[in-house]
């Protein structure tokens, strides 16, 4: 199997954090189900492990401070899917899914900043 290229683990990347933050509290619950359920959900699986995230820093293309902000968003997702707050009204209304929202678009602002 061909190892994906750092660029494309980056875009990658990009794409699941894209799929969270606080934006999503202005959408419709389909919205949030779809981005959140769906799309981030699988990005924080694949794109947001640990070894995908050293080997973006180790290409020059996360700093260490966004892989740490994205291993703690990855840890606090994990959690939430063990728990009954793994549903839309939760992602609305709940202080651990905030958390969540606000990691998100922090790590969204190191990425506009590069």
């Amino acid at each position: 199997m061909e190892k994906i290229s750092a660029e494309k683990l980056l875009e990658l990347y990009v794409d699941t954090i894209d799929k969270c933050g606080t934006y999503l509290l202005s959408e419709d619950d389909m919205v949030i189900g779809y981005n959140i359920f769906e799309e981030f959900d699988t990005g924080v699986i694949s794109f947001l492990h640990a070894d995908v995230l050293q080997r973006l820093n180790d290409a020059g293309l996360l700093s260490d401070e966004m892989v740490y902000k994205s291993s703690i968003l990855r840890d606090l997702v994990l959690e939430l899917q063990q728990g009954d707050e793994w549903n839309v009204n939760a992602v609305r209304n709940s202080p651990d899914w905030r958390r969540v929202l606000e990691l998100a678009d922090e790590i969204k602002g190191y990425l506009a900043a590069d």
